[in-house]
């Protein structure tokens, strides 16, 4: 019965991942919005460095609070040298570029975009999974690819009107260089393009945690995703801004939000996601899992 039960748990807690991950989106969107209402030496506190850096370090904490006794030494002596450095180049992929280029995108274009061409996860991940593991998709995962591609390709084809509050999305993108600035916000379609490398990147991590996940606790592989990540980003946010870049972290309001968004969406998408990956999914599961993405992301678009 455990047996049977198994394949369905796996699947039913990688629903959840993405269905908190497509809130997440949404939540990004409104609080970046409502951060340029409350503006802390006249720039939005809840920029995207901001946000990046204050959320994953929230979340960071609060899954070492969970998962403190996988962080036993014995625990990480027993990781070698090489498997380290896979984890530390997943860490640069999915915790530092990946999340850098989707919140970038959310506030350059509508979320309903960023979620519908993040659907191209679908066809990425299972070419990526025949060609790491050579897993062989199901008939039901190949017409999900197909159908996520074509949808795909409709969102670049096809002109859409300009992106709501444009002026509010202006404020809302400040990577700290105007130079950048201007660029990004000049860049044609540039929010779906960044989608669309973010979402390679991320199932370029996913196949390649599924591997590191065979060897490494989730406890380590997931705080050390946080942290190590935070810590990175912070490095390179401060050669190349400076440490001036920084200066809004002191908002109160901003820790007000990670809290929330940090403590809660994010781990709980984090426990969830890792839960689906360790109990043994496989690229089909993966692709009918993210499947669901448009669907619930369009939702709470909405809402």
């Amino acid at each position: 019965m455990s047996v049977d039960m198994e394949p369905k748990r796996t699947i039913f807690w990688l629903w959840i991942s993405i269905i908190i991950f497509a809130a997440s989106n949404s939540v990004v969107a409104k609080i970046g919005q409502l951060g340029t209402m409350y503006p802390v030496n006249g720039h939005n506190p809840i920029s995207f460095c901001n946000l990046f850096f204050a959320g994953n370090l929230v979340a960071g904490i609060t899954l070492f609070v969970i998962y403190r006794k996988n962080w036993h030494l014995a625990f990480i002596k027993a990781i070698s040298f090489k498997v380290w450095c896979s984890m530390l180049l997943i860490i640069l992929i999915s915790g530092v570029i990946a999340p850098a280029f989707f919140f970038i995108a959310l506030m350059m274009t509508e979320v309903t975009n960023v979620v519908l061409i993040s659907t191209l996860e679908v066809p990425l991940g299972l070419i990526f999974a025949f060609l790491m593991f050579r897993e062989q998709s199901s008939g039901f995962g190949a017409v999900g690819a197909v159908v996520s591609t074509l949808g795909i390709i409709a969102i670049f084809a096809f002109d859409q009107p300009p992106m709501e509050h444009r002026e509010i999305m202006i404020k809302m993108l400040d990577v700290g260089n105007p130079i950048v600035n201007r660029f990004l916000t000049s860049l044609p379609k540039g929010g779906e393009i960044l989608t669309g490398i973010a979402t390679l990147l991320g199932v370029v991590s996913v196949q390649m945690s599924r591997k590191l996940l065979e060897v490494v606790p989730v406890g380590i592989f997931s705080v050390a995703r946080m942290i190590v990540g935070v810590l990175l980003f912070a490095i390179i946010a401060f050669i190349v801004f400076g440490p001036q870049h920084f200066d809004d972290l002191v908002s109160p309001f901003l820790w007000a939000w990670m809290l929330i968004y940090g403590a809660l969406i994010v781990v709980l998408g984090q426990i969830t996601w890792f839960k689906g990956i360790k109990g043994g999914a496989s690229s089909t599961d993966i692709s009918v899992a993210t499947a669901l993405t448009p669907i619930a992301g369009t939702f709470f678009a909405f809402l």
